[in-house]
């Protein structure tokens, strides 16, 4: 009965099985699937190069360090403002909001990104401010002003200062059970039982050396819900900072209709499916919970950054570190890097979680850089610093 197939119908066989067999295979195996969906990724990343647009005379920077991110840190979709000492306001975007270039719409402006720990700067400049009012003091106890810290077993958590958790140098060691409870590690301490402290052990001596820590600035948080007659940390800062005039906006366990689409696919590594079910959001509102676009970004820093000291850009006088390094000397609100003393100093604040990372820069003359991703470097450190440095060189030019 086979004697009468045609070799071009054999052909057109073959193709159809060799085509359902590979498309089953993709189907049912997801992980392949997502190692298949990531070797597409510099077709994708050159459609959102081409899909990218400027505000009227900004420097062509701004446009490069775009690029950069989506070429080189999986990126696909972009923003950047730059606010120079004058208070011009430059800004350029690119990509597109879904999944699927030219398929969604391109990201504009207004497009929402998650702001991850940059959040910090707004519960750093809040504590900052309950200080100048004298409500507290950089050497208040946070014992004193948490009445669940009564009787603990490590009697250091009683040392602990409003200072030490400004800076990182509380005793919470992020690489131990208790120092970062973000990713459902260990207790559930913060915000909602607070009476955990009393039952666990610090990693070091408070203020014996910095060790980045979330659990830190949830407990600021608190500091500032407690010194505000117990409002929510999410009510205060949404009234303090005028959340009704700009984009800003805490997030939740799920998308918000005006949010980018996070360029992140399980691979097996992290075993995490779903960015936004990861993570306790109403938990991390004071670490990692805000929401909203470079240009607001950029505005509220700046506010932030002129104000009397101690501000976001002050450093901390008691911790010895080496500016010229990146990412090694905590201020009370961000990390200073100044290459040599003849150089400007640049302070910085950065943060990531899955598919996303942003990126804050302040020169000393008052110039303000926003950036926001939807993406993370796929070497980490390395190309997060790259990008530092290239707006380092920017700013150091126009001084």
């Amino acid at each position: 009965m086979f004697q009468n197939i045609s070799k071009r119908d054999l052909i057109t066989v073959t193709v159809i099985i060799v085509f359902i067999s590979i498309f089953s295979y993709y189907y049912v195996n997801s992980q392949a699937r997502n190692l298949f969906w990531l070797k597409t990724y510099p077709i994708r990343a050159e459609l959102s190069v081409r899909q990218t647009s400027c505000s009227e005379d900004s420097p062509s920077w701004l446009a490069n360090v775009l690029e950069y991110q989506t070429r080189y840190n999986s990126a696909p979709a972009n923003q950047i403002a730059y606010i120079n000492p004058k208070g011009i306001l430059y800004y350029c975007y690119n990509g597109y909001i879904g999944q699927y270039p030219i398929l969604s719409a391109p990201i504009t402006e207004k497009t929402r990104f998650r702001y991850a720990s940059v959040t910090k700067l707004w519960t750093a400049d809040m504590i900052l401010s309950l200080i100048k009012q004298k409500k507290l003091s950089l050497d208040t106890k946070l014992s004193g002003v948490l009445p669940e810290i009564d009787i603990p077993k490590d009697l250091r958590i009683n040392d602990i200062t409003i200072e030490q958790l400004l800076s990182h140098s509380a005793g919470f060691d992020r690489y131990s059970i208790f120092g970062q409870d973000m990713f459902g590690i260990g207790k559930n301490i913060c915000p909602n039982h607070l009476e955990g402290l009393n039952d666990i052990e610090l990693g070091f001596e408070p203020g014996s050396k910095t060790s980045y820590s979330n659990l830190g600035y949830c407990l600021l948080g608190e500091v500032v819900s407690k010194l505000n007659g117990n409002k929510t940390y999410k009510d205060i800062i949404a009234q303090q900072y005028n959340f009704s005039d700009t984009n800003l906006r805490f997030v939740s366990n799920a998308t918000m209709d005006d949010e980018v689409i996070y360029n992140y696919v399980e691979t097996g590594l992290t075993g995490i499916a779903d960015i936004y079910t990861a993570f306790d959001y109403d938990g991390l509102a004071s670490a990692a919970g805000l929401s909203g676009n470079a240009i607001d970004l950029a505005y509220q820093v700046r506010i932030m950054s002129a104000k009397p000291k101690p501000n976001i850009l002050t450093d901390n006088a008691k911790v010895e570190c080496d500016t010229t390094k990146i990412e090694e000397c905590y201020g009370y609100a961000m990390l200073t890097y100044q290459p040599n003393p003849k150089s400007i100093a640049v302070h910085y604040r950065d943060g990531s979680l899955l598919g996303l990372s942003s990126l804050i820069a302040i020169d000393e003359r008052g110039g303000v850089v926003a950036l926001l991703s939807n993406g993370t470097p796929d070497n980490g450190k390395v190309g997060n610093d790259k990008v530092k440095i290239m707006i380092y060189d920017q700013l150091a030019k126009n001084q």
